[in-house]
């Protein structure tokens, strides 16, 4: 693996066929971002994490749950826990993988979906399912569900501006 991500998730998104929005692909904003992100327990992926209107964090919707509570938005948890995290938190280190600008949130918005995925995890399956759940969550979009969807790429970045001695070390432990 290497930092040349941006070319490589175009790539794989055309090779594979995956229709999406490029207004909803986000990356990280800079290191620290995803080092934070991963530091409190969130890098993981494939899974839909759910934030209510009010930006609150609500769940994290397993794979073996996420097409019956997409499909099914009574299924989804409305009442966030006491020390929810909100998602400005979040959001305000994420960026358009393709332009860079920041994260901004639609208004009037029922709930926010943030999809996790990433190529350096190598399983085309974990990512053919992301794009699934993208499809259902999109398809509410189109009843009528008033959604604002993340596809939040966790892959290394070029634009992040590491030293050489700091990439190399990422891709040591990445690569372990």
């Amino acid at each position: 693996m290497n930092f040349k991500i941006k070319k490589k998730i175009e790539s794989f998104l055309v090779q594979n066929q995956f229709d999406f929005n490029n207004n909803d692909i986000f990356i990280f904003k800079g290191f620290e971002d995803f080092f934070k992100f991963n530091n409190d327990g969130y890098l993981i992926e494939p899974v839909v994490h759910v934030f209510d209107k009010n930006g609150l964090y609500l769940e994290y919707i397993k794979p073996s749950e996420v097409i019956e509570k997409l499909s099914n938005f009574k299924k989804i948890r409305n009442n966030p826990k006491k020390n929810a995290i909100h998602i400005d938190s979040w959001i305000n280190g994420f960026v358009n993988y393709n332009t860079l600008q920041p994260f901004v949130k639609q208004q009037n918005v029922e709930y926010y979906f943030v999809l996790s995925w990433a190529l350096f995890v190598k399983k085309n399956e974990n990512i053919e399912a992301i794009f699934k759940w993208y499809d259902v969550l999109q398809r509410q979009k189109l009843k009528g569900e008033n959604i604002q969807i993340v596809l939040l790429n966790m892959d290394f970045q070029d634009s992040w501006e590491l030293s050489t001695e700091k990439k190399e070390d990422l891709l040591k432990q990445a690569n372990k």
